[in-house]
């Protein structure tokens, strides 16, 4: 059709003496000698092409929407084989970790049931409030120093001659509580016990 379409132009530009028939005038047949009868049957020529082709377009019109069809219909094939590939995936990974767990807990539970099956011994209420307050007990005296040789004054309290003692090496610890030990005496000074709040401090004075 399109041969026929392309051979029809190329005789009727010819015949016209037109070589480019979308310029062609409207009186291009004026003055000429050509009869209504040629005229008229190269009119039919071309209606009959353009039948034609208006014939082939619209089958390939319908043949493209087919084709469509069939493309559409394969892409959702596709994309449903994908999603059933993807599930059976998913219930594969999901089957693998629930034997996993299983097996895991399992062992975990073996364990424990092993751990009870041997004699273990029973401990009170009362040793484990021993150990916490022995552990309270050790954990408050690390935060303990004891200063020897301070003056002792009436007038000077024995927290006022600690910080004084501090400030000459450098440290400003905060002090929980302190107090001289021992019975007042004339020959010497009685040491100072010093509580502090953090246990840190209490090294590094212990070190000075």
């Amino acid at each position: 059709v399109l041969f026929d379409v392309s051979t029809m132009l190329h005789k009727f530009s010819l015949r016209t003496k037109c070589p480019d028939i979308t310029k062609m005038p409207q009186d291009v047949f004026a003055g000429t000698d050509y009869k209504k009868e040629v005229v008229s049957m190269w009119l039919v020529e071309t209606l009959q092409q353009l039948k034609l082709c208006y014939d082939t377009l619209r089958m390939s019109t319908g043949k493209i929407d087919q084709l469509k069809g069939e493309v559409i219909s394969l892409q959702k094939d596709e994309l449903q084989n994908q999603r059933r590939q993807f599930c059976e995936s998913q219930s594969e990974t999901v089957s693998n970790l629930q034997t996993t767990l299983k097996s895991e807990l399992k062992s975990y539970s073996d364990a424990v049931a092993s751990s009870f099956s041997t004699q273990v011994p029973i401990v009170s209420a009362q040793d484990i409030a021993a150990v916490v307050e022995n552990v309270v007990k050790t954990e408050d005296r690390g935060k303990n120093i004891i200063l020897f040789g301070v003056d002792e004054d009436d007038n000077v309290e024995a927290e006022k001659a600690v910080v004084d003692v501090f400030n000459n090496v450098g440290e400003k610890p905060h002090i929980s509580y302190c107090e001289r030990l021992g019975r007042k005496s004339t020959d010497r000074p009685r040491p100072i016990k010093v509580c502090l709040t953090n246990g840190d401090a209490a090294v590094r004075l212990r070190n000075c």
